[in-house]
């Protein structure tokens, strides 16, 4: 059995067995026990807001001092008790609110730092227990001093269930719910004291075992947040956590469909060219016509450009960060343009936020547009729109239909004849997006497509 289960029932078993007993050595024991938990729990406290930081440093300095009060309330009590004479004096009073302040502040802070997170369905628990405290003390109790203890008990418990009902799902639900069993338990106990008029031999049976199994709580919740070492991170901190775990969920998706695709690739495009290249190869062997050499090589140089795409894929996402730096759209084109055959009018310039992954991007755009549009020549129109950099690259070739148009960035989508892996506009969509920007595609006029870009720019960075 867990050693928790044990503690636990040790706790419970020390609070209620000897007030149900009773008796002279009974009632001894029952204030011993009182005294011990309480300093217990004290040095507990204090022991963890010496070894913790942050908002759990914060809240065992404000609980210290109610578990010190709440020592000095129980040695005054007890003391009256022995005497078997209790009074609610003012020295007793003055030491039992001040037991309620410091948690009271502490809860008070903590609520309205979390309030926006406090939703109707919240609320409900702690609405419904706080009723049926308020019911409790309105029917019941008497109007003497006592009642502002049982007030401030409300006031706890009410603040610290709301804390709780936020907290619900968080590891550090266990300090909300800490405070508020051990003073709702304080609740009763306090209110059978004033019922019985202080009868000091009735005070030692339900009143003394309600108020052990309060101090108990504290004792157990404290061992385990010490064991634990469980923190108060806010719940905005949380929100934080959980939108990082789904980002990295997201991402972890995104590789594994990533690695498919490469997988497919690999298995079944490319072997599918060396298939083609076998056969060109044979072929030539037999006739010994260049044609099938030719052939041959053509094939080759597309397998290694399959594979180049595949790791370029690979890089795009793999890449945890981007450090992104002024960059002269312009001469990154001019660098590509030397590279093709085909017309390519540069016209305009622009300064774009990207790094040396744009080159990959123009690359992937050209490629697409000289073999898959028919196009005899492309334009490439570099400006600053809105305050961002506008690339174009336009062609005059076949178009591209509607219902493509939709489609035509998603992973491994094929169109038409000379379709490829389906890699090559996905990768660039993924670029773009890692630099914050925006890709589409338009009609040309009068025939053909132009891809746009749209990236973050700046007027006082020097390009590089």
């Amino acid at each position: 059995m867990d050693r928790r289960i044990y503690l636990a029932s040790l706790l419970v078993l020390c609070s209620v067995v000897p007030s149900a007993l009773g008796g002279t050595i009974a009632e001894l024991f029952t204030s011993f026990y009182s005294l011990s938990v309480a300093v217990l729990s004290l040095l507990l406290a204090l022991l963890i807001h010496r070894t913790s930081d942050g908002e759990a440093k914060t809240f065992m300095k404000y609980l210290s001092l109610t578990l010190a009060f709440q020592f000095l309330f129980l040695s005054l009590t007890t003391k009256m008790l022995l005497n078997r004479h209790f009074v609610l004096n003012l020295e007793v009073f003055v030491a039992a609110v001040l037991s309620y302040f410091s948690i009271l502040a502490y809860g008070i802070r903590k609520l309205a730092a979390e309030f926006k997170f406090l939703t109707p369905k919240r609320l409900a628990i702690p609405v419904l227990v706080s009723s049926a405290v308020l019911i409790t003390i309105m029917v019941y109790s008497k109007p003497d001093a006592m009642l502002w203890l049982l007030l401030l008990d409300l006031a706890v418990v009410f603040i610290f269930l709301s804390l709780l009902a936020i907290y619900a799902k968080a590891e550090n639900y266990i300090y909300w719910l800490m405070v508020s069993v051990a003073f709702l338990l304080q609740f009763p106990a306090k209110l059978l004291m004033s019922l019985s008029n202080y009868d000091v031999s009735y005070l030692y049976t339900i009143p003394a075992a309600l108020y052990n199994l309060s101090l108990s709580t504290f004792l157990f919740c404290l061992y385990e947040i010490h064991r634990r070492k469980v923190k108060i991170p806010s719940l905005s901190e949380l929100e934080e956590r959980v939108k990082n775990y789904e980002t990295l969920l997201d991402r972890i998706n995104e590789l594994k469909e990533a690695f498919r695709l490469m997988n497919q690739a690999l298995r079944y495009d490319v072997l599918k060219k060396l298939q083609i290249i076998s056969g060109y190869v044979e072929s030539y062997e037999i006739t010994n016509d260049s044609r099938f050499l030719q052939k041959a090589i053509e094939n080759v140089k597309e397998c290694a450009e399959y594979v180049e795409k595949i790791g370029s894929l690979d890089s795009v996402i793999s890449a945890d960060k981007v450090e992104i730096r002024p960059v002269n759209v312009k001469r990154v084109v001019e660098e590509l343009r030397a590279n093709y055959e085909i017309p390519i009018i540069v016209k305009g310039s622009c300064v774009a936020m990207a790094d040396e992954a744009l080159s990959l991007v123009l690359e992937n755009l050209i490629e697409n547009a000289v073999r898959h549009s028919g196009t005899d020549r492309i334009e490439i129109v570099l400006s600053e729109v809105a305050g961002e950099a506008e690339i174009r690259v336009i062609d005059y070739g076949t178009g591209i239909p509607e219902d493509v148009k939709k489609r035509l960035f998603e992973k491994a989508f094929r169109y038409g004849e000379t379709a490829g892996l389906g890699l090559g506009l996905y990768i660039v969509k993924k670029i773009v997006e890692r630099y914050g920007g925006k890709v589409w595609v338009e009609d040309t006029k009068p025939k053909g497509a132009t891809f746009v870009i749209r990236l973050r720019t700046t007027q006082t960075s020097e390009p590089q």
